[in-house]
């Protein structure tokens, strides 16, 4: 067995000419980890049934089930399990310990697979091929530590101990491979001021405990922690925008509040005068916590872009192989969805440093990124229109692209996006995914052809061939930049290149990309904010502020985890489970990739933590996305009427053409985007044949409307869209 507790490590380690044999070794650290007396201690028992080996060349890789192979760069990769195991009330962990039962012994011999540098997918293979030698040559059993780096965060007051372990014990000398069947792990706690600060994150919130639920491994704890009192005043979604730009979130609020989701906004200029902080960023973050705890806020959206709603640049560094990346300004909207500590203890220059960071986030935070009212106006008539009036028979056609990454380690985009289709326990964790049987999913991949080292690769023409034909959401793994995504350059990304996702002919779709730096919206302006800015195609989505990252060679690497996680979050079958909003499935993709945080490797440097903090929302958070077809709302009613409004969408004038096959009285009534009505008009005895009527919309402000014409023997629903 071996056992890890404080800084005192025993292990039994296995030796003998490549058979086992008992030796206890006992190893001392320098200085002794003193216990308070009021110390608990939590625990969680893991087993393990099944190995699996896998040839990677000449070397082998072993897993077991619900692991992640991983490891230091150049040593053993080894398959981790990961904790998330929740703490008692006011309490934090200050020690992991692992017992080890049922020793068993993997047939064979193995020399195991080096672990090698996740790489930013614009860069591509490192063309290095990394191990260490001196490792491989060692008699001593790896690894010395069997646990990763110990985390403490908090999750709407909750507090979680964070970390993994590898139950395996590998000899490189003897290239023996054992496994513990049975693994326990004890956290140990003591009290602690920040946890108990952390308890004014307690909530009502449904959502919220859901999430949390979801995520302990021993949610029975939650019994022991206080029940929050009900809350005087209450609200769910939190505008932040400047004061220019408040009448036009107007529709949006109009939206919500007709379907009981209450909101309200806050400019920026009045958290500025009014809330105490370092800076706007810390006083807006100050404001988000104090609306979260006293009204029980569950959306965030940041109304405009950073020259109107600044950002928090976090840091990060990598190293990838022999080279280092380095970033101190990483845009992560993260920054306000996670409220516990101030991201910069010491305050220096770096945000965001391990032991700093909070990386489970209370709420869900999304950057409508518009630099006008004319971009606000597209985005908040988007929002309201694919959610309030959704063009029918669409919302199962999601639509995946990818490219071909990497030619030194043949990494294929494809095989990442094939894991988000079903469900899936790749890689040492479950997730749901999109369900192939009840959906109509279209595949645009680079693929590998005959003869041999031939790739195949989509081009332009069918991507928008293919985007304009209406798709639900866009799933893309290739490569980008901030000015590049899926090799459309910024120059494309125009109404009429989309003129078929209108909201009328198609829907506006969503988008979720691994791709690097397409999301930078701290440029002016990149390319995901274009997508998301203009009158055609994108609703919302998510992207990536700097690099999205790879493990080469694998299905698996940390952009593409969370998107595993999104999906998961997004298709998961309980009623009781699932996220239905864009928001909600991003802030459960951050919070169950964060225990992998802590794998060796990973803590610092790690690319990990990085996407953790560049993968950003950009849009409205609280959108409900559509992964089936709506039964209710304002819709078009099919029959055999025949009615156009054209122009549509219109600036001014509109007219109305109808055809009658019978006399009848004919009324016209104009709706808001709410249903309710705005005018009407009745036409008595019209005559059989072909009718028009024109209407002036010059007095109507930008947003949708809609024209319902009744006739003795029909009823029809025509949308409109005025834009200014």
């Amino acid at each position: 067995m071996f056992i890890l507790a404080g800084n005192y490590i025993f292990r039994t380690f296995v030796l003998k000419k490549n058979k086992i044999m008992k030796k206890v070794i006992t190893f001392f650290a320098s200085c002794f980890l003193v216990i308070s007396l009021m110390a608990g201690n939590v625990e969680k028992v893991f087993t393990f049934s099944q190995f699996n080996v896998v040839q990677n060349g000449q070397h082998q890789s072993v897993t077991l089930d619900h692991t992640m192979l991983a490891g230091l760069i150049g040593e053993p990769m080894l398959p981790y399990h990961q904790v998330a195991v929740m703490l008692p009330p006011g309490e934090k962990a200050i020690a992991i310990q692992i017992t080890g039962e049922d020793l068993t012994s993997i047939p064979g011999t193995f020399d195991l697979f080096p672990q090698q540098a996740m790489r930013p997918i614009s860069k591509g293979s490192s063309g290095e091929f990394i191990k260490k030698e001196a490792v491989y040559r060692s008699v001593a059993n790896y690894p010395a530590v069997p646990t990763g780096h110990l985390i403490n965060s908090y999750l709407n007051g909750y507090a979680f101990a964070l970390s993994t372990f590898t139950p395996v014990i590998y000899n490189p000398a003897g290239k023996i491979v054992s496994y513990y069947r049975k693994v326990t792990v004890h956290i140990t706690t003591q009290p602690d001021a920040a946890a108990e600060l952390a308890l004014k994150n307690l909530t009502l919130s449904p959502n919220a405990l859901k999430r949390v639920r979801l995520f302990a491994q021993n949610p029975e704890m939650m019994s022991r922690y206080p029940v929050k009192n009900a809350l005087k005043t209450s609200y769910q979604i939190l505008i932040i925008t400047p004061n220019q730009f408040q009448g036009g979130f107007q529709d949006l609020v109009n939206y919500y509040n007709a379907r009981g989701v209450t909101s309200q906004i806050a400019t920026t200029e009045s958290i500025d005068a009014g809330t105490g902080g370092l800076d706007l960023q810390d006083k807006m973050r100050n404001y988000i916590i104090n609306e979260y705890q006293t009204n029980g806020i569950e959306q965030v959206v940041l109304g405009g872009d950073v020259e109107h709603v600044r950002y928090r640049g976090l840091y990060c560094y990598v190293m990838s192989g022999s080279t280092p990346y380095e970033d101190y300004g990483i845009p992560a909207d993260i920054y306000y969805s996670a409220l516990d500590g101030n991201w910069n203890s010491n305050g220096d220059d770096k945000w965001g440093e391990p032991g700093e960071d909070d990386l489970l986030p209370e709420l869900s935070v999304g950057r409508m990124s518009f630099s006008n009212a004319q971009e606000q106006a597209n985005m908040v008539h988007k929002s309201v229109s694919y959610q309030g009036s959704p063009v029918p028979g669409e919302m199962k056609k999601p639509f995946l692209v990818s490219e071909f990454l990497d030619a030194g380690t043949m990494t294929w985009g494809s095989d990442y996006l094939e894991l988000l289709v079903d469900d899936h326990t790749d890689n040492g964790y479950f997730t749901h995914g999109i369900p192939s049987a009840e959906n109509n999913i279209t595949r645009l991949y680079d693929t590998l052809i005959s003869p041999p080292s031939n790739i195949y690769s989509w081009n332009v023409a069918q991507l928008f061939a293919a985007i304009n034909s209406g798709n639900s959401f866009i799933h893309h793994s290739g490569h980008s930049n901030w000015d590049y995504m899926m090799r459309l350059s910024n120059y494309q990304i125009t109404n009429q290149n989309f003129s078929q996702v209108n909201g009328i002919a198609h829907n506006y779709q969503l988008m979720y990309t691994h791709g690097c730096i397409c999301g930078a919206f701290d440029e002016s302006d990149c390319i995901a904010e274009n997508c998301v800015s203009i009158s055609n195609f994108l609703v919302g989505g998510v992207f990536n502020s700097r690099y999205g990252w790879f493990d080469q060679g694998t299905t698996e690497g940390p952009s593409a985890h969370i998107h595993r996680e999104f999906i998961s979050a997004l298709y998961n079958p309980s009623p009781d489970s699932a996220m239905a909003e864009l928001g909600s499935a991003h802030t459960m993709s951050k919070i169950k990739s964060a225990p992998w945080i802590g794998l060796p490797g990973e803590f610092e440097p790690g690319a990990q933590r990085w996407c953790h903090y560049d993968c950003n929302v950009l849009g409205d958070p609280a959108l409900k996305i559509w992964i089936d077809n709506p039964t209710t709302g304002i819709s078009e009613l099919a029959n055999t009427f025949t009615c156009t409004v054209s122009p549509n969408p219109c600036n001014d004038q509109v007219t109305v053409s109808y055809v009658l096959n019978t006399p009848s009285i004919v009324r016209m009534t104009l709706l808001n985007s709410l249903g309710q009505q705005i005018s009407s008009n009745s036409y008595d005895n019209m005559l059989p044949g072909n009718h028009a009527v024109s209407f002036n919309m010059t007095g109507y402000t930008s947003g949708i409307y809609y024209y319902r014409i009744d006739t003795k023997d029909n009823s029809v629903i025509k949308k409109l869209i005025v834009v200014k």
